[in-house]
């Protein structure tokens, strides 16, 4: 019998950003087998596709399209879980099992964190393109 991971143990939803991580480097080189540039690669692909599948996801709550929702999280929980990322990777896996059950509030709550966690990781992403183009500036 499998048993999930002790990270990923979830007790109740309290809507707030976890103490996870957003990256985590060292995993996601040794996923990449140890290629540095594809690690960061794949992360990027995965930001630039963020915002996108977020607002899917929100979509089909909105629906109650539980099934779609499922598999939705699921898809791109799987590319979160390639990128090493997992603050995000956790709030995907608390809303999939909230999405197979089919309990709304559970998965309204649970839309809430994984909304924490998109904007953070985007935050982020703006923040270090914001540095390096004011490091390319010349005076």
């Amino acid at each position: 019998m499998k048993k999930a991971a002790p990270e990923f143990q979830h007790q109740d939803c309290d809507c707030e950003p976890t103490d996870l991580p957003l990256r985590d480097l060292e995993r996601a080189r040794t996923i990449a087998g140890g290629d540095v540039a594809l690690a960061t690669r794949m992360f990027e692909l995965m930001l630039q596709d963020l915002s996108a599948q977020h607002d899917n996801i929100r979509c089909l709550q909105q629906r109650r399209d539980w099934p779609a929702l499922k598999q939705s999280v699921h898809r791109l929980r799987g590319s979160v879980t390639y990128c090493a990322a997992p603050a995000l990777e956790f709030s995907l896996c608390v809303l999939e099992a909230a999405a197979a059950s089919g309990q709304s509030d559970d998965i309204e709550c649970h839309i809430r964190a994984l909304t924490i966690e998109v904007e953070r990781l985007l935050a982020t992403r703006r923040l270090t393109e914001n540095s390096g183009r004011s490091e390319g500036k010349t005076d």
